[in-house]
């Protein structure tokens, strides 16, 4: 269980991990589960009711050991900020390695148990190279495919029911062994008449309904979780819990991830390290889909492209140009680029699939993200703080001067050997601090960026352990912020215009910053 902590320290005294937990306490868990047990039983009946425990029990231990995996990185961040060197230069040792591997495999054990809703929050997880030490997310990793597939019988009987006729009247070849099965679904392989190769998505038997049970239990959860002040300061629980249903739900509409893989196949029509396979329509219904294959080999199978001959940078550029565009420009983006989503194509380009979990980024939300862009590569820490208020991130009562204070020189040490030099893992820990002391929210619509972002840089850097977002994304971002088009010209033309009038030292920032993206 998460030990007691004291809260004779004021929460600037402790590290932001230990203050994270300063109200949890034993008995306040147990009192907890129990309330979560009855409100579960009374939606769902004693049987269903039973696995609150196990549920609750995955989640504490858990958390209790990666929080461990935190607070050793904070006091190693903290040793390095004295000794000089690097974190990325730090390796865990066997011991540690050996402890969250262990912990991941147990893990994985569990939510595998547990059932689809778990198995999908493991697969992410798997990704969160944020949240997780990587030997536990290798572990976790074994869930995007060792799934236990379901009979193919099942499988055969909804296609049939789904589509209205046999087999045999829709594929001229049809592979009845299934090539995946995931935590939501299972693919087949088939040939169409006129020799196209397809994928055959079938839903997993009584999905809705088993989802929309787990969901009530993690809903009552997330309420439990906000009447600890500590562990919710800076996370609404139940509006994360929220947009996991809308997302899950969602994904497991397969109409609707036919209209979103047409979408983004249209939003990156030109785009030519990018490919976004058809969907054929005729074969498709809310519980069956069929996609054309996608040729190639996982993301993560980096022997088999080396020797196909492709590069590792020229992967990470493609998929850092990729997510730029989806956030910066389109404002519509697909929020689980996990390996088991990715494919290396024979001739370099980069396979994307599986379109049932996606987010949306109002034109409001965009245009503060690119002034967040400017203002930080300019160094105006106090337009920065505007822009994370109307983000969301922080309430207009916030104590600008004092946090103007503390942020000026974390960002100054950071960007002082130039943007290239950023590390996103560095970021994280110094501003760990800062974000604790001040009330720094993670808005529920920006949820899905972040976790798109980060699983994104988590794929990166298993491709490519040196792997930098920052120095990837510079190229497209120079081009992107010197573009004239939609909110980016808007937020240019409002940086450099004041009332009305020409502002020249403005304009003069803007051109420094600019040529700072080429250095």
């Amino acid at each position: 269980m998460i030990a007691t902590l004291s809260t004779s320290p004021s929460a600037q005294k402790l590290s932001p991990i230990r203050s994270a937990f300063a109200d949890v306490s034993v008995w306040k868990l147990l009192l907890s589960t129990c309330r979560i047990f009855l409100h579960v039983c009374e939606l769902q009946g004693l049987k269903e009711a039973l696995k609150v425990f196990p549920i609750i029990w995955t989640i504490i231990y858990s958390v209790r050991g990666f929080s461990r995996f935190h607070q050793r990185e904070f006091d190693r961040i903290k040793a390095s900020r004295e000794t000089g060197i690097e974190t990325e230069e730090i390796v865990l040792e066997d011991e540690e390695q050996e402890e969250y591997r262990r912990l991941g495999r147990w893990l994985c054990a569990r939510l595998h148990s547990l059932g689809p809703t778990f198995i999908k929050i493991g697969q992410t997880l798997s990704t969160r190279a944020d949240l997780l030490p990587l030997s536990a997310m290798l572990e976790l990793a074994k869930l995007q495919e060792e799934v236990q597939p379901f009979p193919t019988d099942e499988a055969v009987k909804m296609i049939e029911t789904d589509l209205g006729g046999s087999i045999s009247q829709f594929f001229k070849e049809f592979n009845y062994t299934p090539i995946a099965a995931a935590s939501l679904a299972q693919a087949y392989k088939a040939t169409l008449p006129d020799g196209k190769v397809v994928v055959v998505k079938v839903q997993r038997p009584n999905l809705s309904k088993s989802i929309a049970a787990d969901i009530q239990i993690l809903e009552a959860v997330s309420l439990e979780l906000m009447n600890f002040p500590s562990l919710c300061r800076h996370t609404n629980w139940p509006g994360v819990v929220q947009e996991f249903k809308r997302t899950i739900f969602e994904e497991i509409d397969y109409i609707l991830e036919g209209k979103n893989a047409d979408r983004f196949r249209q939003n990156f029509r030109n785009f030519t390290s990018i490919f976004i396979p058809h969907i054929i329509w005729r074969l498709t219904g809310r519980r069956v889909l069929t996609i054309e294959y996608v040729e190639g080999v996982r993301v993560d199978d980096i022997e088999a492209w080396r020797k196909m001959g492709i590069l590792r940078d020229d992967i990470t550029t493609a998929g850092a140009h990729f997510y730029l565009k989806q956030l910066l420009e389109d404002g519509f983006f697909h929020a689980d680029p996990h390996p088991g989503n990715l494919r290396i194509m024979p001739d370099g380009r980069v396979g994307i699939f599986d379109f049932g979990m996606v987010g949306q980024l109002s034109p409001e939300l965009r245009e503060h993200t690119i002034s967040a862009f400017l203002h930080v590569i300019q160094r105006d820490y106090g337009a920065l703080i505007d822009d994370f208020i109307g983000m969301g991130f922080l309430d207009t009562s916030v104590n600008r001067e004092a946090l103007y204070k503390d942020l000026s020189p974390i960002i100054d040490q950071r960007f002082s050997e130039g943007m290239s030099r950023l590390r996103f893992r560095q970021i994280l820990f110094d501003f760990s601090e800062v974000c604790w002391r001040y009330p720094f929210r993670l808005p529920t619509e920006f949820t899905y960026v972040m976790r798109a972002l980060l699983t994104l840089e988590g794929v990166a850097l298993i491709i490519n352990p040196q792997f930098n977002f920052v120095e990837t994304a510079l190229p497209y971002a120079q081009r992107l912020v010197l573009k004239n088009n939609g909110g980016i010209g808007q937020t240019i033309i409002k940086e450099v215009f004041t009332d009305g009038r020409f502002n020249s030292e403005a304009a003069v920032n803007l051109i420094k910053a600019a040529a700072k993206l080429v250095q």
